[in-house]
């Protein structure tokens, strides 16, 4: 058995301690117990002004450093890079490279085929012909130029890419 002893309360303090008690579910001498090991392990005093200790002001810098690290690397990913590599195409003054020269097929010896199949052929190409003109002189009616404040200008190409896709499986089926 625990020897019990009195301690000398105001009646107020004493009513709000036992409602303190009552509500965390343990007895008044367990909650005093508590209370005081509280401010021993956090070297806490109730008659001094409560100042950041040492281990969570460390913790707060550690999180804000991490917050300033990651918003610098977000600012080079996105603002930094892009630029230094505009500044460089611009400096560079890299022009736009030729476009690779077409390989011809090669055809079978014409000595083979009569000069009916021949001109069949050659008529059949000439419509290919046409109708790949006709589709070449729509796009570059559809072909606009813009121009661009950090590098060279670019053509856009104001068709709707369904039709877009249209024009790429026709062109397929034609070669």
């Amino acid at each position: 058995m625990t020897v019990k002893s009195r301690l000398q309360l105001s009646l107020k303090t004493a009513e709000r301690f036992r409602d303190f008690s009552k509500k965390n579910n343990s007895n008044q001498s367990e909650t005093l117990d508590l209370m005081l090991d509280f401010f021993e392990k956090n070297n806490l005093s109730p008659f001094e002004t409560l100042v950041p200790s040492k281990v969570s002001l460390e913790q707060l810098i550690k999180k804000r450093i991490d917050a300033v690290i990651a918003i610098l690397k977000n600012i080079e990913k996105t603002q930094t890079k892009p630029g230094l590599l505009m500044l460089n195409l611009l400096l560079e003054e890299r022009s736009i490279s030729k476009p690779a020269k077409m390989e011809k097929k090669k055809m079978p010896p014409a000595e083979d085929k009569t000069q009916q199949q021949l001109a069949l052929e050659i008529s059949r190409l000439e419509d290919v012909l046409k109708s790949t003109l006709k589709d070449l002189e729509y796009l570059l009616e559809h072909v606009e130029v813009k121009g661009n404040a950090f590098g060279s200008d670019y053509l856009k190409l104001n068709i709707p890419r369904t039709e877009f896709e249209q024009f790429k499986v026709a062109l397929k089926r034609r070669t």
